[in-house]
């Protein structure tokens, strides 16, 4: 018996080992087996959050895709789309599984909507990305490869006017300058006039009354000085009742003395005013000279401006036009033309003459003056009867010679007169001023009258009210925008004025034009937001039927004028030219548009103006004929391009260019701005109502799920709180929680 307990004893003992050793396995098995399912509910949760997320993008507006090519979230709410595709997928799932290894349920879902698209930098992403294959295309195509062959000769024809403008105003200057000097020069020759009225009765003038009848100037006092001696020598030694010549000495002495307190009073006034005159006159000599150097710096700077690099970019680039693209027009003739700006300086002799004539009248006039003294030192011996005859007579003469030496020299016209030939000097390199300044006159005409043109666009806003709520909502949309954005407002582009000053209007013209190939020379090294906006805008926008205003500029048809215009002037028919200028009436922005079309024709024009009116010679006279020809034909083009919608480039150059390749330019050339972005959005919410800033672009989906876990609830949790899971497990569930971003 004891020997059966024995064995059944061990027996047992085997049992109990084997438990333990299968109880070991087993909760090893059993916790991977729980440790797969939540790794595998990971990857499923993390799955169906992308899953989920998606499908709640996909429900974009269906109208701003397909107006404007943006995307930004709807009006469904998001949170019941995700929610809704999550239990839809649970309950697939409980369907079809055979053997619900997971028995995964949603415990829940949330969706944060982020960065509406009304926020500057998520609009320009959309518009990188919409636009990012089609506009390398289109500016190469339509842009940059018609201006390339035209990039030389534009470089020659913005340098001259660059260097001819700033001469013109310097030229002007001087021979003002030089003018004023002669004028001055001439006012302090003036002054010995009344000198030699005394001496002589010469001069020009008249003297003002003369003291005796027989003596008015000092040379009748010095013919009758014998006859006065002798009166006062015959009086002199009788009583004053016996005096026979009282009266004629009395006449005598008041007239001549008389004589002699006039030549002083004018001596000491011509010394005073002929020396301030001819120190006024060097100083417009020096200011003349200042200028003359100025023009000389300008010619020596002329070919080192930075605004060429542009050009020379542009000129260098690869074109991908088919056939000749071969730069064109006659640069070499327009930089003829600057190379001869140097025959409009004067040379360092012409300033010596000038100041030598100025120091000889000075000279000339010192003279006078010593003589002059001399005779009016012998005023007391000759009143008092004890001058010599002859001592007087021959200081008359001597002062009286002086000053008509000098009225020789200086104020009588003659071939001897000093001014007059230095008059003649300067007017030797003026021969083409008075044509200059009739072909100045009349580009200035025809400036006021395109001037006039843009005017009256402007002011067509005034008979178009009914427009006017609209535009004033287009800027409260865009204020709102702005607030949005925190951007600081800027004041709108104004309607572009232009200057009937010819120089100024040529030189305004060509710097835009600067400006616009340095925008191109910009797309050669890659394209920019503002390149992405430019086409952006051109593409999606509405602008103006510009053959509306045929009427207007061509004066015909003016009774219908305003009704022609009055639906093209509602925003929805100007979108593109407000989104430019920002203008906020019917009138404004149409009239900012032309004007600078108008500005770039004249660039154009004019230098095709410098090659047909190269033989005309002088520098400046061929820059203001290159600018009329510039403004009467630049004034021909906006009428063509009212009447045909399109215009040729150049007449060296066939190639059209439509009114939207205009404003697809000035996009261009004013670059990107936030306020610009602000009225394409304002636009947007004008056409569609929809708010901006409400519709998000982005969101951040979080899910969380739920499963059971088989086994050993407890060991998982332990385990969760020292890091090994992901996850974490309460009760007998496992939850794991995932978020998915996506962004249109």
């Amino acid at each position: 018996m004891a020997v059966f307990q024995q064995k059944r004893s061990e027996q047992g003992a085997v049992t109990v080992f084997f438990i333990v050793i299968f109880a070991a396995v087993f909760a090893f098995v059993a916790l991977f087996i729980d440790f797969a399912r939540m790794f595998a509910l990971q990857a499923k949760a993390e799955a169906l959050t992308h899953a989920a997320s998606r499908s709640v993008l996909s429900a974009y507006d269906r109208e701003l895709a397909e107006r404007y090519g943006l995307f930004a979230y709807g009006q469904t709410d998001g949170n019941y789309i995700m929610s809704k595709v999550l239990q839809d997928h649970f309950e697939l799932v409980q369907r079809s599984e055979g053997l619900p290894l997971l028995e995964a349920k949603l415990d829940s879902s949330a969706i944060e909507m982020l960065r509406p698209i009304g926020i500057y930098p998520v609009f320009e992403q959309q518009i990188r990305e919409q636009m990012k294959y089609r506009a390398p295309i289109d500016v190469t195509l339509d842009l940059l490869n018609r201006f390339k062959p035209m990039a030389g000769v534009m470089k020659e024809a913005s340098n001259t006017v660059d260097l001819l403008g700033k001469l013109q105003k310097l030229y002007d200057q001087r021979e003002a300058k030089l003018d004023e000097l002669l004028e001055k020069q001439r006012q302090a020759a003036d002054t010995v006039a009344p000198y030699a009225e005394v001496l002589s009765g010469g001069g020009g003038g008249t003297r003002g009354g003369a003291w005796n009848s027989n003596i008015s100037t000092l040379s009748d006092a010095a013919a009758e000085f014998p006859e006065y001696v002798s009166q006062v020598e015959a009086d002199a030694d009788k009583e004053p009742e016996d005096r026979m010549y009282t009266a004629e000495i009395g006449r005598y002495r008041s007239a001549t003395s008389g004589l002699f307190a006039e030549l002083d009073r004018n001596q000491h006034r011509a010394e005073e005013k002929h020396a301030s005159h001819l120190s006024l006159a060097r100083d417009l000599l020096e200011e003349a000279r200042r200028n003359n150097d100025q023009m000389r710096q300008t010619i020596e700077e002329a070919e080192r401006r930075p605004e060429q690099a542009g050009y020379n970019e542009v000129s260098a680039g690869t074109s991908t036009r088919g056939g000749n693209a071969a730069p064109v027009g006659d640069g070499n003739v327009i930089a003829d033309i600057r190379s001869q700006a140097g025959s409009l300086l004067l040379s360092e002799e012409t300033f010596a003459d000038l100041a030598a004539d100025i120091n000889r009248q000075s000279a000339a006039f010192a003279g006078l003056r010593n003589t002059g003294t001399s005779l009016l030192a012998q005023s007391g011996s000759v009143l008092s009867a004890t001058a010599s005859s002859p001592s007087f007579a021959s200081s008359v003469n001597s002062t009286a010679r002086a000053c008509d030496a000098y009225l020789r020299q200086f104020v009588t016209p003659s071939s001897a007169n000093v001014l007059d030939a230095s008059a003649r000097r300067l007017e030797s390199h003026r021969s083409s001023d008075k044509e200059r300044k009739a072909t100045e006159k009349a580009a200035s005409a025809k400036l006021k009258e395109v001037a006039g043109w843009i005017r009256e666009i402007e002011q067509l806003k005034n008979g178009l009210k009914e427009h006017q709520a609209k535009f004033d909502q287009l800027e409260a949309n865009m204020e709102a925008n702005q607030t949005f954005n925190q951007s600081v407002a800027d004041e709108a582009s104004a309607a572009a004025a232009i200057n009937d000053d010819p120089t100024e209007a040529g030189q305004a013209s060509m710097a835009s034009m600067d400006g616009l190939y340095s925008g191109l020379a910009g797309l050669m090294g890659g394209m920019s937001d503002s390149v992405f906006q430019m086409e952006y805008v051109a593409s999606y926008f509405h602008f103006l039927d510009v053959s509306a205003l045929n009427g207007l500029l061509e004066g015909k048809g003016q009774a219908d004028k305003l009704e022609v215009i009055r639906g093209q002037f509602a925003p929805e028919s100007q979108e593109v030219e407000y989104i430019l200028y920002g203008m906020h009436n019917p009138g404004g922005n149409i009239a900012a548009a032309f004007g600078e079309i108008f500005a770039m024709r004249l660039a154009i024009r004019t230098m095709e103006g410098f090659s047909k009116n190269a033989a005309k010679g002088n520098p400046l006279l061929v820059f203001a004929a290159a600018l009329l020809y510039g403004a009467q034909h630049a004034q021909q083009d906006m009428m063509t391009l009212t009447r045909d919608g399109k215009i040729q480039l150049s007449d060296y150059l066939k190639v059209d260019l439509t009114y939207r390749d205009h404003l697809r330019l000035f996009l261009l050339l004013h670059g990107r701005s936030e306020q610009r972005l602000s009225r394409m959005l304002a636009v947007i919410t004008l056409n569609t109502g929809i708010d901006p800033a409400e519709r998000a672009t982005y969101i951040k989906g979080s899910v969380t799920v739920a499963m059971p876990l088989w086994f050993l609830p407890g060991v998982c949790k332990a385990l969760g709180k020292v890091g090994v899971l992901k996850g974490n497990v309460e009760g007998s569930r496992y939850y794991v929680a995932k978020q998915a971003d996506f962004s249109y």
